[in-house]
């Protein structure tokens, strides 16, 4: 049993238990259950499908602002880490960056 699978039956006991809906454990499920079937090939086909883009970006730019407003890294060095990032999603594909 893999960690998806579990997670979808913790949401089928907490729906049980009423600590949660059935309506959310069932969506939540469906995903979980879903990703149970994948293999890595599966995950890097997802990613490159461009779904996950702009959460992966936005992680990103919290991360550099928090490194900016922390005085880590400056402003120009915070640009150029979200340039590079940017284009490597033009350049690689998933498969070749893990």
């Amino acid at each position: 049993m893999n960690g998806f699978k579990v997670m979808a039956d913790s949401y089928r006991k907490a729906a049980s238990e009423g600590q949660i809906t059935q309506e959310q454990a069932d969506k939540d499920c469906r995903i979980f259950d879903f990703l149970a079937t994948c293999d890595q090939d599966d995950f890097c086909r997802l990613f490159d499908s461009s779904a996950f883009n702009e959460i992966t970006k936005s992680y990103l730019r919290i991360a550099v602002k928090e490194l900016t407003d922390e005085g880590t890294i400056d402003e120009e060095q915070a640009k150029a880490v979200r340039n590079r990032f940017s284009l490597l999603f033009d350049e690689k594909r998933a498969n070749e960056v893990i």
